[in-house]
């Protein structure tokens, strides 16, 4: 019982931090949401690799799965195992990639990630109902603090033995905790974030048109936008970035981009904007706010290559717009 209450206290704090209504607050959220549902999930693996595994078909690779620290894989087990259903097993590893984002890069401008908090919230809430859990127990070591308390005493069940709780009762008292929710919904929010992206795109193709010299069609300015991403990258990779005329290790960097120039091939020959702009509309029309997270983020990784590229293109050509 005593490892339900630590979870009840960050879903707690989480819609604490929704109530504030701040983007760096909404980033704290879906923070503290992820980790309890990483929690859960350690519990269920256990149980289904550690204690039933042997009747449930579980392999001596899902449980290598299962202790890896690769969520992908530990999420896939649960899904054999069918604990997760696979939509919600992508719709928790798209959420983790942006507390990744929120936890790493600090990042909390994206317009949508509040919509995203509430609906992963409901969604650890779900799953708090039902994941597969070992053992009930109270140690001996334990302590309740103030917030435990609170839970505990709301969501216990009547004729529980040693206090045990009621986690249907639980989940909804962490529901009631929550905000109001925003009067834009999730689907639209991801679709316009995704609209934003797709313009950007453009602006970035008819500035390279506009401000390259001499003329080039389109089909060459994506492929030499691509290339020079790619070297740039490569170069970082290699430490041979940022290299002064004359020097060694300048010699070295155009050797190097030379040798991989003849090899290189673009991934894009004309931008997609028919299958993206699909994409969008599939986004903004879907009933299920967990499918779109997932076709978002699909999305999003898609359009993310030309994005970046393009944006790294239009970076350099103001550079040297400047120095001119």
């Amino acid at each position: 019982m005593e490892n339900l209450l630590p979870i009840a206290e960050q879903l707690d704090r989480a819609a604490v931090e929704l109530r504030l209504d701040h983007p760096i607050h909404n980033r704290l959220a879906i923070i503290l949401i992820d980790n309890t549902v990483e929690l859960m999930v350690k519990d269920a693996l256990f149980v289904h690799t550690a204690i039933s595994g042997d009747y449930g078909g579980i392999t001596a690779k899902h449980r290598k799965m299962a202790r890896s620290r690769n969520l992908h894989q530990q999420l896939a087990v649960l899904t054999f195992a069918e604990e997760f259903t696979s939509l919600e097993a992508e719709f928790v590893l798209a959420a983790h990639d942006h507390r990744n984002s929120a936890y790493h890069e600090g990042y909390a401008g994206e317009p949508y990630l509040r919509q995203l908090a509430f609906l992963y919230y409901h969604f650890a809430c779900r799953y708090l109902t039902r994941f597969s859990k070992a053992f009930y127990i109270w140690s001996s070591q334990f302590q309740y603090t103030d917030i435990g308390r609170r839970y505990h005493d709301a969501s216990r069940e009547e004729d529980g033995l040693l206090g045990k709780i009621d986690r249907a009762k639980l989940a909804q008292v962490l529901l009631d905790q929550l905000p109001e929710p925003c009067a834009i919904p999730l689907q639209q929010a991801l679709a316009d974030d995704l609209h934003r992206d797709r313009e950007g795109v453009m602006r970035s193709l008819r500035f390279l048109r506009d401000n390259t010299w001499p003329k080039h069609p389109t089909a060459i300015l994506l492929a030499k936008a691509q290339f020079e991403s790619a070297r740039d990258f490569a170069l970082e990779k290699q430490g041979l970035e940022n290299t002064s005329w004359g020097t060694a290790r300048r010699i070295e960097a155009v050797q190097f981009a030379n040798k991989n120039h003849a090899n290189f091939a673009p991934r894009y020959k004309a931008v997609p904007h028919g299958s993206w702009a699909q994409s969008i509309v599939r986004i903004r029309s879907a009933d299920d706010p967990m499918l779109a997270t997932v076709l978002f983020q699909r999305t999003r990784k898609s359009m993310a290559f030309l994005r970046d590229t393009l944006s790294h293109a239009v970076l350099k050509l103001e550079g040297e717009l400047h120095r001119d």
